[in-house]
């Protein structure tokens, strides 16, 4: 599997950061893990609309923003002939009108789905799978997992009664927020600090982690920094940088 960072900050994007979007490729399939706003800056169209599905953690705009663009970019190569199959959109089960108002859209060649904890997903040999972590609204964890290989990204979480820990034991590769550095103060748990996904990264055992979901403003070396001293195999998502996973 490989994996290639195109939005790393929030809730905005910036000159040099765009909002949460992970492009995961095997076997010339491809799975984009959440939508933020400005990833389409890192894509290349129509390829990587080939054999895409699209899978939202949760419907906050700055993990779905780019959807629309997405949506009017699929629609118009349909019709130049240049893409044939739709595009699958898994959206979280949720009463919101964010959800209603996406699968209302009408200028896009997609096809809306809901997913729940109780979901499995089959892309090639690629199996994707969901837990549900604490956040303002419904919010996913996801799994995406071959024979030999796993990916798990934390999307949006507090720390505590979050489900990585288990959820991503083990895995090659673990995709974690971490919105705040040490010495900021939040006003509730609804995201991680720095290091609260070292400590989870450590008890999961995973093999590496990707710290993501920085503030635009603060440079990311010092969440690497304050990461590292938890985790030693931490590295920082960059706009276009392209990973690796198993093998």
């Amino acid at each position: 599997m490989k994996l290639k960072v195109l939005g790393s900050v929030s809730p905005y994007c910036a000159k040099k950061g765009n909002c949460p979007g992970y492009l995961l490729e095997k076997d010339n399939n491809r799975i984009l893990l959440d939508c933020g706003n400005g990833i389409t800056r890192e894509m290349s169209f129509p390829k990587e609309l080939e054999n895409l599905t699209i899978v939202i953690s949760h419907l906050h705009r700055d993990h779905y923003g780019a959807l629309l663009t997405i949506g009017y970019a699929s629609y118009v190569y349909h019709h130049l002939g240049l893409l044939k199959e739709k595009i699958k959109v898994y959206l979280p089960k949720s009463p919101s009108l964010d959800s209603k108002y996406l699968t209302s859209m009408r200028e896009c060649f997609m096809e809306f789905i809901f997913y729940d904890e109780k979901t499995t997903i089959r892309v090639g040999d690629l199996k994707i799978s969901f837990k549900r972590n604490p956040h303002p609204v419904p919010t996913y964890a996801i799994k995406v997992a071959s024979t030999n290989e796993s990916i798990v990204y934390s999307a949006d979480t507090g720390y505590q009664n979050n489900v990585l820990e288990e959820f991503a034991k083990n895995a090659d590769l673990l995709i974690c927020e971490t919105t705040f550095l040490k010495s900021q103060k939040q006003s509730e748990d609804n995201h991680l600090t720095t290091i609260e996904a070292g400590m989870i990264a450590k008890k999961a055992q995973v093999k590496k982690l990707l710290i993501t979901h920085f503030w635009p403003e603060i440079p990311k070396i010092k969440y690497k920094l304050e990461t590292k001293r938890i985790f030693k195999n931490t590295i920082v998502a960059q706009e276009g940088k392209t990973i690796e996973i198993g093998g």
